[in-house]
């Protein structure tokens, strides 16, 4: 069968890409399709045929930062079949592929475990992974000023943002990280007086900081007495925190909740968060 390749917005094959990812896995691209994110570092390679999407594999090509050293690797994602096409061996020809064009470029994807015996067969290997957290209070009665995905502020600081850390970063992902927050809807709050927006949102006394956007370097110390939050007893970021020094307690995460496959040389630090927000 014929293979496909889409690095660009492109409506007609943006319609049939939309509506293989409903049928496989529930959601829509639409709101970041509407938006033209789509650009050349993320690449759809599919098989199309009668005018239907039959299965996919996404690559977006990452600029990583790993234990200070600065490479080019590639995500996978939104690997999918249609159920009707089950068992032909769609998946593993579009791997094939991909990894072909590919051959010495470092690879990562995450997974779910329905296909924890699928990837290894292309030479990834599963690796742990950890959750930063830090016992603290946070009892602010600060009025929240929620932003929208549309307002200028967030636009303006997502694209100067700085601060990454030297542990684990992945530093080009500016259109995946928007994806992540369309979905974010009322967790994306600005602090005025720090200038920072932060995304996040709180399971009962815990805090989840999924991502810290600023346009100038920022410690945690800072921007912790902004925060709308009160009640809150531990925090747990969803990255590498250094670059706001913070020194976390790193918890193991189940390899059976979080399946993360890397493929080639890594030289992954003893513990490590991927960011939330450029997860494919």
């Amino acid at each position: 069968m014929e293979i496909t390749i889409n690095n660009q917005n492109n409506p007609d094959y943006e319609n049939l890409f939309d509506d293989l990812i409903r049928e496989v896995f529930g959601f829509s691209f639409d709101t970041w399709l509407e938006r033209k994110l789509w650009d050349e570092r993320y690449e759809s390679y599919s098989i199309i045929k009668d005018g239907i999407m039959l299965a996919n594999l996404c690559v977006f090509k990452a600029e990583m930062i790993v234990q200070e050293q600065r490479f080019q690797a590639i995500q996978l994602g939104a690997v999918c079949t249609r159920k009707s096409e089950h068992g032909n061996g769609l998946s593993r020809m579009l791997m094939e592929h991909v990894l072909a064009i590919y051959t010495d470029t470092p690879a990562f994807l995450f997974a779910n475990d329905s296909v924890i015996d699928f990837y290894p067969r292309f030479g990834f290997r599963q690796e742990q992974t950890f959750k930063p957290v830090i016992s603290t209070e946070i009892d602010n009665y600060n009025k929240p000023m929620h932003l929208g995905v549309d307002d200028l502020i967030l636009k303006d600081t997502l694209a100067n943002r700085v601060g990454h850390s030297v542990v684990f970063d992945c530093l080009n992902t500016e259109s995946i990280q928007m994806f992540h927050l369309l979905n974010a809807h009322e967790d994306i709050y600005f602090l005025p007086e720090s200038e920072v927006i932060v995304v996040a949102y709180r399971t009962d006394t815990h805090l989840f900081i999924v991502d810290v956007i600023a346009k100038k370097p920022v410690t945690f110390d800072q921007i912790k007495v902004e925060l709308p939050f009160n009640g809150i007893e531990t925090i747990e970021f969803c990255f590498c925190p250094d670059w706001m020094d913070v020194k976390p307690t790193w918890e193991p995460v189940s390899m059976a909740d979080v399946m993360f496959f890397v493929k080639g040389e890594w030289n992954l630090p003893d513990a490590f968060r991927f960011p939330a927000t450029s997860v494919t």
